[in-house]
């Protein structure tokens, strides 16, 4: 009687511990976002060359998604998980202290190789622990909280780095959070592997079911241009647009940008149930596009007032997209569901690299307001590429074999 009440206390623990695991890993670009003018100043560089620490950062976190395509095949997805979580602790003691801007790449870095072992590994489990008319439900409320551990983290950085500057935001916010993701998974976390893992399974055949799959590549491809002008445009430069272009004090852009990702916690929310209503591809495509034009707007806008207005519209509906764009790849090539995750964390992080530097690049050569019309146009080519290549596949073909995936997959260790 024991173990079963037992089992089920650690089974209704495994949605925190995975909201807590992937949100470990949000921190480090966070105070890179806010702190951007604050780290440049440190080592002397330009605004757009302090900015390219994250587009590097990412294109090292494609080629570790790459790898995790064939290690989610052959390795089990809790040792994956870890395995993240401790580069990304070490990384963070390594930033506190890194005395160049070099070698602060390099740290950084690694926060990118431990996104690309995180991410995918927690989405793996949602696909594998829930059945499909669950996923809808789980992927919303997995977004909604870390939307709102980012807008605690932000005024927490805002504070951290004020008092202490940006190394000190390292050390007392992210090292405590990613310690806590770390002990949780070890004693929470089941062992889970897919039973079409076994020896005679090739590890190429997960690329190939992927990449066959139209509908797969139609997701990752729009994925890719929405996380890349979300991600890598708008949360890495909203901060200091503001405090450039308006001459704001970091207290007051923060309280913005605490705006905006409110405006996007409440979009989670919203697109888990509307995904589930009215399907997720017809959201995605209406949401994209939209903010698209939204982007555009808003560093083009004449004064303060509207630009907030803007911020917090666009947020909402880049929320609806980006918790729908999961749920919409959670259905597809369901044999290869690791190898799906892994390489739309592969894709993800390459539209961040895109987004970070192109961003750089038009900041450097020309002005905010074409930055936001190339982020808004990479908006708006998703919502094209979403509406015709990616299929909605309906979860409730997935339900029965969901649930029988827990019975059969799922190991408590």
């Amino acid at each position: 009687m024991s173990e079963t009440t037992e089992l089920h206390k650690r089974r209704s623990l495994v949605l925190p511990t995975l909201i807590i695991a992937i949100s470990s890993t949000d921190p480090p670009t966070l105070i890179l976002s806010i702190s951007l003018i604050e780290v440049a100043i440190a080592f002397g560089v330009s605004v757009s060359l302090a900015g390219q620490i994250r587009s590097i950062t990412s294109v090292l976190a494609v080629v570790a998604a790459l790898a995790m395509g064939m290690m989610s095949v052959r390795y089990n997805y809790k040792s994956l998980l870890l395995g993240g979580l401790i580069i990304t602790l070490v990384s963070a003691l390594c930033c506190k202290f890194a005395p160049s801007f070099i070698l602060l790449i390099i740290c950084f870095s690694a926060m990118g190789l431990a996104s690309s072992l995180v991410r995918p590994m927690v989405f793996s489990y949602i696909g594998e622990y829930y059945p499909g008319e669950q996923r809808s439900k789980v992927v919303g409320t997995l977004a909604s909280l870390r939307s709102v551990s980012y807008l605690v983290m932000v005024q927490l950085i805002r504070v951290v780095v004020s008092d202490w500057g940006w190394r000190g935001a390292f050390l007392f916010l992210v090292v405590p959070m990613t310690f806590l993701g770390l002990a949780l998974s070890i004693k929470v976390l089941p062992s889970v592997k897919n039973r079409e893992t076994t020896s005679q399974t090739n590890v190429l055949e997960g690329y190939r079911g992927v990449l066959a799959s139209r509908s797969a590549l139609a997701c990752l491809l729009g994925n890719l241009l929405a996380y890349g002008a979300w991600c890598g445009g708008v949360l890495t430069y909203t901060v200091t647009y503001l405090r450039e272009a308006f001459l704001l004090p970091l207290s007051e852009a923060s309280n913005i940008f605490s705006g905006l990702i409110a405006g996007f916690l409440v979009g989670n929310y919203l697109g888990g149930l509307l995904a589930k209503r009215l399907g997720g591809k017809r959201v995605i495509v209406a949401s994209s596009l939209l903010t698209g034009i939204l982007i555009i707007g808003y560093m083009n806008s004449p004064n303060i007032h509207l630009t907030v207005v803007l911020t917090a519209v666009m947020s909402l509906l880049a929320g609806i997209t980006l918790t729908c764009e999961n749920t919409l790849l959670l259905g597809q090539v369901p044999s290869y569901r690791g190898t799906v995750m892994s390489l739309n964390s592969a894709a993800i992080q390459l539209g961040l690299a895109l987004g970070a530097a192109l961003g750089g690049l038009i900041l450097y050569i020309y002005s905010w307001s074409i930055m936001s019309v190339a982020f808004g146009a990479m908006y708006i080519l998703a919502a094209i590429v979403y509406k015709f290549g990616a299929k909605d596949v309906g979860l409730s073909t997935q339900a029965g074999s969901g649930q029988q995936g827990v019975i059969r997959e799922v190991k408590v260790v």
